[in-house]
C-alpha cells in the first residue's frame, strides 16, 4: 500500500491539533505561574524589614531639621520685605508719573491762557 489513507489523516490532524493545544495550555500555565509570582515578589507582599522601617531622627537630624527650618524662615521674611521694598517703589514711580502728568497738564493750560 502507498501513502496514507483518510484516517491515518484524520489521526494525524487530531494529534497535531491535541499537540498544539497541550503547548498552548503549559504555555498559558507557565506563564501565569511566573505572572504569579512577580506580582508576589512586586506588588503584594513587602518583607518585614521594609513594613517596619522607619526614619527616627537622631539629635543631629534634629539640629540639621532645625536649622533647615530657620534658612527657610529668614528666606521667607526675606522675600515679604523685598515685596515691601518694591511696592513702595512701585508707588512711588506711580507718584512720579502723576507728577509728571499733572505738570504738562498746567503747562498744556498757560500755552493755551
Amino acid at each position: 500500500m502507498q501513502g496514507k489513507s483518510n484516517k491515518q489523516y484524520e489521526d494525524s490532524a487530531r494529534s497535531v491539533g491535541l499537540a498544539f493545544v497541550v503547548i498552548i495550555i503549559v504555555l498559558v500555565v507557565a506563564g501565569g505561574n511566573e505572572f504569579y509570582k512577580h506580582c508576589r515578589h512586586h506588588y503584594w507582599s513587602k518583607p518585614d524589614s521594609v513594613k517596619h522601617q522607619y526614619w527616627i531622627p537622631n539629635e543631629a537630624d534634629q539640629v540639621w531639621l532645625d536649622s533647615l527650618y530657620e534658612q527657610v524662615k529668614r528666606t521667607e521674611d526675606d522675600v515679604i520685605d523685598l515685596n515691601e521694598s518694591v511696592n513702595r517703589i512701585d508707588r512711588k514711580i506711580d507718584e512720579i508719573i502723576l507728577d509728571r502728568i499733572e505738570d504738562n497738564g498746567m503747562k498744556k493750560r498757560n500755552i493755551h491762557e
